[in-house]
């Protein structure tokens, strides 16, 4: 027996995380030779840094053991070994395996295991592993890259119901899209060079244009065009989000006060933000500096809220949305993804007005149901005191129903589609000649 196979005989064994790597390198020279396969399972346990931070590191290094040994006995075979390769994330080596399904089975009985309650004295504790899962010679050939598959799965699981991912090849291009857009955006804040375009608004009832909404429009070198939303996640993730918003009303506010002087047009300018922004109690001072900054009226800016779910889930955000109201600055619930049902939670925050797609109706005139259902959304509104501003309105005879109907604006691109500031001046201002 050589000295490969006798080690791969013996008991699952925790092995100190400089030897870890030497030993995978090991046993993918085995199975090279025997041609059978191996996987590696990154389990991030998600309990002990907040143990840590709680009772303190001799408790975390307490439940760091137990949670070793439990996967030593109850999980991994013989020739099996693991590693603690930080403080919360530990790397299983299933020396030899049948197949993927072997390794989801050992990931499922891993997460089985992990998901029993920890004892901290009195203290019944859960954790919320995730796992991700990477084969030899599937998904990579050496120590280093099969750590790192395994790993990109881990995050992937992160955000899945059942916690736990297998490797897949596209998430390494999700991930480093992620990372580059999280560096661009930190230099493109701090260095002001984030871009909007301008959509008009209009008053259905007075047929003219009543204000704008700024759109980030943020067109990186490398990456192409990046989406508000992508800007968002990657704020959140630097913990960059009121230095985002700052940015965009400060960009915003300047280019519509330059629309009012050069241009004579006194709009009130819309901005969209997610409701998730709202968690940073901050938020109210930046949207107040952002104001006096340009010496903008509140009610001139109006902030129309997505992702309201965040709102209805966290009472920081909601206390954030009431402040913000406070200084006299308009909201609109703008959330494209909204239930029926939210309506009823979130009439009793200060919102003033409610936009919706209206895309989905077809023309009015020739699908009488869809023109009854819109304006049982208008009356619905009005009840609850909010204004409505209609998008994907399709032509000139769809917005003449929507007025009829008793909705008070609209924005939509076959009336005008969003434009740069100049281009937005040219076509709307108010010349002197």
């Amino acid at each position: 027996m050589t000295e490969s196979s006798s080690a791969e005989a013996t008991g699952p064994i925790a092995v100190d995380p400089l030897r870890f790597v030497d030993l995978l390198r090991e046993r993918l020279i085995a199975r090279e030779a025997d041609g059978r396969p191996l996987a590696v399972l990154i389990i991030e346990c998600g309990v002990i840094g907040r143990i840590d931070s709680v009772w303190g590191y001799h408790v975390g290094d307490a439940v760091r053991q137990r949670v070793s040994s439990m996967l030593c006995t109850e999980v991994l075979r013989p020739g099996d070994f693991l590693g603690e390769m930080g403080r919360d994330e530990f790397a299983c080596v299933l020396s030899t395996v049948e197949g993927a399904t072997v390794a989801l089975l050992a990931a499922n009985k891993s997460l089985r295991t992990l998901n029993a309650p920890f004892w901290v004295g009195e203290e019944e504790l859960y954790a919320n592993p995730a796992i991700g899962i990477a084969l030899h010679p599937q998904h990579a050939e050496n120590a280093e890259g099969l750590l790192q598959r395994a790993r990109s799965a881990c995050t992937q699981a992160r955000s899945l119901p059942g916690r736990i991912a297998d490797y897949q090849a596209d998430q390494d291009l999700v991930d480093e899209s992620k990372l580059l857009i999280e560096n661009r955006l930190r230099t493109a804040v701090a260095d002001n060079t984030l871009e909007l375009v301008f959509q008009p608004q209009y008053d259905l009832r007075l047929g003219q244009v009543m204000g704008a909404e700024a759109l980030l429009r943020w067109q990186d070198p490398g990456l192409g065009l990046i989406d508000a939303e992508q800007a968002f996640a990657a704020a959140e993730t630097l913990d960059q989000v009121s230095d985002l918003v700052s940015s965009i009303l400060n960009r915003a506010l300047r280019n519509v006060s330059e629309f009012r002087y050069s241009a004579g047009l006194d709009l009130r300018i819309g901005v969209r933000l997610p409701g998730s922004a709202l968690r940073h109690p901050e938020l109210v001072d930046v949207v107040q500096r952002s104001l006096g900054t340009w010496s903008r009226r509140p009610g001139t800016l109006i902030l129309g809220i997505s992702q309201t779910s965040a709102l209805l889930a966290d009472p920081t955000a909601r206390e954030t949305l009431v402040r913000i109201k406070e200084v006299g600055v308009k909201l609109a619930i703008d959330d494209p993804v909204m239930r029926i049902s939210s309506l009823f939670r979130l009439v009793e925050l200060p919102f003033q007005e409610i936009r919706f797609d209206v895309s989905a109706a077809g023309d009015p005139t020739s699908a009488p149901k869809s023109e009854r259902i819109l304006r049982a959304i208008i009356d619905l509104a009005h009840q609850v005191r909010l204004s409505v501003l209609a998008i994907g309105v399709t032509d000139e005879n769809a917005a003449g129903r929507l007025k009829a109907l008793g909705c008070e604006f609209m924005q939509a691109e076959f009336k005008a589609p969003a434009v740069d500031p100049k281009t937005f001046v040219e076509r709307y201002g108010f010349s002197e000649d």
